[in-house]
């Protein structure tokens, strides 16, 4: 054992604050002693990120002491991921001090893209914790020009790596930043995607799915909010003030903007959903209509004005308008007649459907194939006179 290893873990032994630490650092040393690297790397990674160890060793030190001296036996991605605890202590006292020991390290695992990549979305992280008086990111540059930058990185890895998820976490927090609600929605799925959300705490879970629910609302071209409401995320806001938030995505993903309604004296104490109810009106609008239209037996596609003023409330005057923008957008396809003052659908985006919207589905399937049935048994029962003709 070095000197420096020996000294470092004697001392701490000696002046650990209870027994549970002082058990820690034999543990480290017998593993040290006996060379067993990956045991010793995963209590590594384990004490780093335990807040009672953390609290009371300094992680600067426990890097330069113990640490270094066998960093070059550790895997290199296993190896960022210790550091960046180590970097976020040396962050508190010192941001630049910070920003250079993790330049230090991409060093040593400069041959390794995943650890370079992992390195890369740790400097991203603590950039995003450089904020200014007003709490805004000091400098959003520079964090847009590392997440590009990264982001290429990742597009050159084949498949899902460990690496993806924290990545993905980071750039959702940049676009929550910048106030791309949509983007930011869309980053937020992919890393819930790559993440064990059973590893997420209670808060860190009503967190994610309070967000991802105003960024779906707010986003522009999000008009599928099955993928959400179908994800588990979403059980974390049962029993808190936040649950009318669920009932809102579900009065969107159905179009019926009377229950959106019924909500706003919850939601319209937020700015953000005050500020723009126009625009939140329209989309559920838009979803109305398509809901409309997916509903409707093949026989029936023509939907009248009036149709689709009543359960859009609508004025029958901007039903066209209406029809126009959600055709526009490629939500629907079909045609307008304006002299009969009807609207024929003929595809409706694919959307994520809710249990609802599937049985609805079925029985539309169920009710198209017993059509077939009769068409077949006509033909059957005529076929010789059609011969004969």
């Amino acid at each position: 054992m070095a000197d420096k290893v020996e000294a470092y873990l004697q001392r701490k032994k000696s002046s650990a604050p209870s027994d549970e630490i002082a058990e820690n650092f034999q543990t480290l040393e017998n593993y040290y002693v006996q060379k067993l690297w990956h045991q010793l790397t995963l209590k590594v990674k384990q004490f780093v990120s335990n807040p009672e160890f953390t609290k009371v060793v300094d992680l600067k030190e426990f890097y330069e002491n113990f640490i270094h001296e066998f960093e070059h036996r550790i895997n290199s991605l296993q190896l960022v991921e210790i550091i960046m605890p180590v970097a976020h202590s040396i962050f508190v006292s010192d941001r630049e001090a910070a920003f250079a020991f993790l330049k230090k390290i991409e060093k040593a695992v400069a041959k390794d893209n995943h650890a370079v990549i992992r390195l890369a979305t740790g400097e991203i992280e603590l950039r995003l914790l450089c904020k200014d008086k007003d709490g805004r990111c000091e400098n959003i540059q520079q964090i847009r020009k590392n997440v590009e930058d990264t982001q290429k990185l990742l597009d050159e890895l084949s498949g899902v790596t460990p690496v993806h998820a924290n990545f993905y976490k980071v750039s959702a927090q940049y676009l929550k930043e910048v106030g791309n609600y949509a983007a930011y929605y869309r980053e937020a799925l992919r890393y819930l995607g790559c993440e064990n959300i059973s590893n997420l705490t209670n808060e860190e879970k009503h967190t994610h799915a309070f967000l991802l629910g105003i960024a779906a609302l707010l986003g522009d071209n999000i008009y599928n909010f099955g993928e959400l409401l179908a994800h588990p995320i979403l059980e974390s806001l049962n029993g808190t003030n936040e649950s009318w938030l669920v009932e809102v995505l579900y009065s969107f993903n159905s179009g019926d903007i009377q229950k959106f309604r019924q909500f706003e004296n919850k939601w319209s104490v937020f700015t953000d959903i005050k500020a723009n109810q126009e625009f939140l009106e329209g989309k559920i609008r838009l979803l109305c209509l398509m809901e409309i239209a997916m509903g409707r037996p093949s026989k029936q596609r023509y939907i009248t004005f009036d149709e689709i003023s009543k359960k859009a409330l609508v004025d029958v005057n901007k039903v066209e308008f209406l029809v126009m923008k959600a055709l526009s957008k490629g939500l629907v396809r079909g045609s307008i007649d304006q002299v009969n003052k009807n609207v024929n659908i003929t595809w409706v985006e694919p959307r994520v459907l809710s249990c609802q919207q599937i049985k609805e589905l079925g029985n539309r399937i169920g009710a198209w194939c017993d059509g077939i049935e009769k068409f077949e048994k006509v033909i059957c029962d005529n076929a010789k006179e059609l011969i004969n003709k």
